[in-house]
């Protein structure tokens, strides 16, 4: 099958693009530069590239008509002025070049958010949008992503250099049920042409269900191989926790940003439906944080 990819540069597109090719589909990567692309993607020779801004539709050069299915795996833009409208106008130029395609199916990834503050709503128009396609549509939900390279594992590398660990005391309150970024894959990988999925939504999550403060004490056994010492302190601004984390971390401070939103909430699956779907082992967080250890070491 003709595959198209948004978001190939990013961390699930560019892991998502070996899988597609194991099973033998033939992958077009809708890339803003290709000679950039080239350079960072060990799988550029084995994929087509059609370049093209989703922001800019006149540098969108034709997609192949005969793709059968696509993912849109557009980052989140930066939570700046007008961060929501720029999210609506790559989502609209998307499925006006899909729809001139035999496209039977889009797949997008986004977070479970509950609590719909202006993220939320924002993922929740793109949303919208995509589902004016010709295409059935198949959105995919998940909890906090754990893996080699996600931002949660690199929040919990930041944190737990030092101890003791300061965090604010709603943060180590909140629930988490973690999903590993190889069960991720599984899941965007057998939703592909999958009419069980069609114009559905789904949650994707992990087997755990943990506060961020056990994650971290976790992490600290497994990727420290040392007991971390947490100390809670009361609520402090979204905005200082933001700079302290862009501070203590590699997270970028829009991210971090997000990042500090999500932890003032439970971010938990309320919908199992995927599992009779596509039935996988499901892995812990302790086996995603062992996996990162061996990929790393």
């Amino acid at each position: 099958m003709k595959i198209l990819l948004t978001g190939a540069n990013g961390y699930i597109g560019a892991r998502l693009i070996p899988a597609l090719l194991q099973q033998g589909h033939e992958i077009v990567c809708q890339v803003r530069d290709p000679k950039l692309f080239q350079k960072q993607s060990p799988y550029a020779d084995q994929v087509t590239l059609v370049k093209g801004d989703l922001l800019r539709s006149r540098s969108m050069e034709p997609l192949p008509t005969n793709v059968d299915a696509a993912y849109y795996l557009v980052n989140a833009l930066p939570q700046t002025s007008g961060f929501a409208g720029l999210e609506a106008l790559s989502a609209e130029n998307f499925i006006q070049a899909v729809d001139q395609t035999a496209c039977k199916q889009i797949i997008s990834l986004s977070e479970i958010d509950d609590h719909l503050g202006q993220a939320g709503l924002s993922r929740q128009h793109v949303e919208d949008i995509l589902r004016t396609s010709d295409a059935a549509i198949t959105i995919l939900k998940s909890t906090m992503i754990v893996g080699t390279g996600s931002i949660a594992l690199e929040l919990m590398e930041g944190l737990t250099k030092k101890s003791p660990i300061i965090i604010a005391a709603n943060w180590a309150r909140a629930q988490e049920q973690p999903i590993a970024t190889d069960n991720v894959i599984d899941y965007l990988v057998g939703s592909l042409l999958n009419e069980d999925t069609f114009n559905s939504e789904f949650h994707i999550s992990g087997p755990d269900i943990l506060t961020f403060k056990d994650m971290l004490l976790m992490h600290g056994e497994i990727c420290r191989q040392r007991k971390v010492k947490i100390v809670t302190v009361p609520q402090v601004s979204s905005a200082l926790s933001s700079y302290w984390l862009n501070y203590l971390t590699p997270i970028s401070y829009s991210h971090a940003k997000t990042l500090v939103e999500n932890l003032k909430f439970d971010l938990v699956s309320r919908d199992d439906a995927i599992k009779s779907i596509i039935p996988l082992r499901l892995l812990t967080l302790r086996d995603a944080l062992q996996t990162s250890i061996q990929v790393s070491s």
